[in-house]
């Protein structure tokens, strides 16, 4: 019996899209059920973002990327990874507070280019000759440190990512922050899908 009800002696699987069933499909090869996780999921629909560049950094000189997460209830899934050339503190701050939260905007990339998609949340990034300047423009200091690390020469291979994703509070405001040891490059990838709870 399929989901249909119907008699079948071809043991057929079918999957339910909310509006129609359809037959599952099979590796031609292997007979093996196709399928792809949700975060790729994400990707086809359109609900998948990302934000990828690099910057040259002077000695002491901090990045600082802040991001509002909209006060709804589609959460932000959220990876990342950097890798620097030269020894690089990196931490990443919950609900800290910004003096221009709207300044040197960044538009994050839909993963679907034929999507017309955009994101739900607010980014930007700022430069800083030092962590007192810094600091002035994004007082972390009423924040949370998640969590945070030292990559580059003499510490671990210049790469530090969070591969699991970690899902946004709803509403904060969140801080990416790059602190320069010693001058040298740092490239940034960052990718995430935005997402309603079926529980919600």
């Amino acid at each position: 019996m399929d989901a249909k009800g119907r008699t079948s002696n071809r043991g057929n699987i079918y999957g339910y899209n909310g509006t129609n069933w359809h037959e599952a499909r099979l590796d031609t090869s292997t007979r093996t059920i196709q399928t792809i996780d949700y975060a790729h999921h994400e990707i086809h629909s359109g609900s998948h973002y990302f934000v990828q560049g690099y910057q040259d950094l002077a000695i002491n000189e901090v990045l600082d990327f802040t991001w509002q997460m909209p006060n709804t209830t589609k959460w932000i899934h959220w990876t990342w990874k950097i890798d620097t050339e030269s020894e690089t503190l990196w931490q990443v701050y919950e609900n800290v507070a910004a003096t221009n939260p709207l300044a040197n905007a960044v538009t994050p990339l839909n993963s679907n280019r034929n999507s017309g998609n955009t994101s739900g949340t607010t980014m930007k990034f700022e430069l800083q000759a030092d962590l007192a300047a810094a600091n002035a423009d994004t007082n972390v200091g009423g924040g949370l440190l998640i969590t945070s690390g030292i990559c580059g020469a003499g510490k671990s291979a210049g790469a530090a990512d969070r591969q699991h994703e970690t899902i946004m509070d709803q509403n904060i405001l969140y801080c990416l922050r790059a602190t320069a040891s010693a001058a040298g490059f740092i490239n940034f990838n960052m990718d995430w899908y935005e997402h309603t709870d079926k529980a919600s």
